[in-house]
């Protein structure tokens, strides 16, 4: 099992990374979109998390990609998703590290605001990284 602080990490850094990818798609249309390296991701994203919690919140986030109750939402999905299938864990590090190369090859740059106590985010980068705290 996941301890609580590795798994709020993980699950901000997917929607920290996921976000701005999805805000990518909705400007370059769905058609150019399926043509590109970014829409395959986007595509093994969406698959993956068919049939959890997160699917519902991940439909919302793509039509509206900068709204924080959108993104609040998934948070809170991912987590619930991650808890009742710890596999998922290993799939978003690894889409991470895809997703993070992406976003530097489409010029992305991350943003993340925390509000409250005690809360860290982490952005990976490069390969064979592993998220823990």
């Amino acid at each position: 099992m996941i301890d609580p602080a590795t798994l709020s990490a993980l699950v901000s850094s997917t929607v920290a990374l996921l976000s701005p990818l999805l805000a990518k798609a909705v400007d370059k249309g769905a058609e150019e979109l399926g043509k590109s390296a970014m829409g395959a991701l986007l595509d093994k994203f969406k698959q993956r998390l068919g049939g959890t919690p997160a699917e519902k919140p991940l439909q919302d986030l793509a039509k509206q990609p900068e709204d924080a109750d959108n993104q609040a939402d998934l948070r809170k999905q991912l987590k619930a998703a991650v808890q009742a299938d710890p596999a998922l864990a290993a799939f978003l590090q690894q889409w991470l590290e895809q997703g993070s190369q992406q976003a530097q090859a489409q010029g992305i740059t991350l943003t993340t605001t925390v509000t409250g106590n005690d809360n860290s985010t982490v952005v990976v980068q490069g390969s064979n990284n592993s998220v823990s705290k």
